[in-house]
């Protein structure tokens, strides 16, 4: 890897993305860290002695914002695109706003931090990873325009996986469970008696995203197991249905 080489993580103020950042930037190469707010942002620049950029990815001026600062950088060695929010408000409320926003931030973002990272990804044979989430291959009808963003993501990712190695680019689906992080804390899941084996921590969440990523994997799921929730949304969907209007009537 050549010094110049750049990793950029979307998203890296907090949560999984800082975790990520921790594990993946490396002395001899460059890390700049994307992320909305700018207290966050600043102490974990300060902590990883690395570059900042406060954009919001979301919006255009995000976007434009960030893709002048990567035309800078001629070879990009990774981008984790990680940027994200919780998005709550059921569907029967008709919030067609929130939806906007839910696909602005949680799927298109991804589409076009990517596009303006893509020369440099090429130039370096990089590698992309997209965190995702199980919401992307479940309907649980907690989250729906959380959820339905993560669908259209999960189905991007997984094309661009297939186009991109025909230039060289690797590209991780990677889908986490619940991970415990300020946006989204689990209380409830944590506080259950046999539930809160399914909550994992930020750090755990990137620790086995890197170990995906180091073995060329497609697609990851965080912790494996949740494989199986997504297979069977597929196979059975009726009595996902049913488990998941059984899980929102008790933990909402």
């Amino acid at each position: 890897m050549r010094k110049c080489d750049l990793t950029v993580v979307t998203g890296g103020s907090a949560g999984i993305g800082l975790a990520l950042a921790r594990r993946l930037g490396r002395p001899d190469g460059q890390l700049l860290l994307v992320a909305r707010g700018v207290e966050r942002l600043a102490a974990a620049g300060h902590e990883l002695q690395c570059e900042t950029l406060v954009a919001d990815v979301a919006t255009q001026e995000g976007l434009t914002v960030l893709a002048t600062r990567l035309s800078e950088s001629p070879r990009i060695r990774l981008l984790i695109n990680n940027a994200g929010g919780p998005f709550r408000t059921p569907l029967l409320d008709h919030h067609p706003d929130e939806a906007s926003r839910a696909i602005d931030l949680l799927y298109l973002a991804m589409v076009r931090v990517t596009a303006a990272a893509w020369p440099g990804l090429v130039a370096a044979r990089g590698s992309i990873v997209n965190v995702v989430s199980v919401a992307g291959t479940v309907a649980t009808g907690s989250a729906p325009h959380y959820a339905a963003a993560k669908h259209a993501a999960i189905a991007w990712s997984r094309g661009l996986h297939v186009e991109a190695a025909a230039v060289g680019v690797h590209v991780l689906t990677a889908n986490p469970g619940p991970v415990a992080t300020a946006a989204f804390p689990h209380d409830r899941l944590r506080n259950h008696r046999w539930l809160r084996h399914a909550v994992i921590t930020d750090d755990r969440c990137a620790e086995t995203i890197v170990r995906a990523l180091e073995r060329r994997r497609a697609e990851s799921f965080h912790p494996e197991w949740w494989r199986a929730a997504g297979v069977a949304q597929a196979v059975a969907p009726g009595t996902m249905a049913r488990l998941a209007r059984r899980s929102r009537e008790r933990f909402g």
